[in-house]
């Protein structure tokens, strides 16, 4: 065997190799190396035990801590999107609009933005005037504690921080408001004594 030949099968056999593997993992990820995507199956999901893990984070603004066992006796609604996810957009008009329709009936949102920039997040609050808390999970840590696999996904909490729900993909102010009502009215008693004076 000629040193021509020699060398060029010890740079071929490397790269099919890598390649190779390269494309192993593609399909092992189904089609999404970096683990978290924009959620393409959309709808309501199984929620696990492990999910729904407390978390403290820091609000996008830098002058608060928000730490969601402050918003026991609430309904909560925690959202993981970034700036960047195009049905994020989308759905925040929604998002604003039943935040404003439940927030007066004992009912919290939570938006968590993750591996985003912070003045990009601002910069998005602002254009869709959102007035709920929004804090920053910038290396996804929390998103990981709650099982996150895309965005955007929302997570739903009884008055006892208990996740009840998950829905992945975007939602309409509509579903939004059946689902929040749905959990509202599971618990009465506590509506109910949460209004008296």
């Amino acid at each position: 065997m000629s040193q021509r030949k020699i060398t060029g099968f010890a740079v071929v056999l490397p790269v099919t190799l890598v390649a190779a593997l390269l494309i192993w993992a593609v399909i092992q990820n189904t089609g999404n190396p970096g683990g978290l995507a924009v959620n393409q199956t959309l709808g309501e999901r199984d929620v696990s035990a492990q999910e729904g893990a407390s978390f403290e984070l820091l609000s996008i603004d830098g002058d608060e801590v928000v730490r969601l066992s402050d918003f026991l006796g609430k309904v909560v609604l925690v959202d993981f999107w970034s700036s960047w996810c195009p049905p994020c957009r989308q759905e925040s008009p929604g998002l604003k609009a039943a935040y404003d329709d439940f927030r007066d009936q004992g009912v919290e949102f939570i938006g968590i933005a993750i591996w985003d920039v912070d003045g990009e997040t601002r910069k998005f609050r602002d254009a869709f005037e959102l007035d709920y808390p929004i804090v920053a999970d910038s290396n996804g840590a929390v998103a990981v504690d709650w099982g996150v696999v895309g965005i955007p996904e929302k997570f739903f909490l009884n008055r006892e921080g208990h996740v009840v729900k998950k829905y992945a993909g975007p939602m309409t102010r509509d579903k939004l408001g059946l689902e929040l009502r749905e959990i509202l009215d599971a618990d009465p008693v506590s509506a109910i004594a949460e209004t008296e004076p």
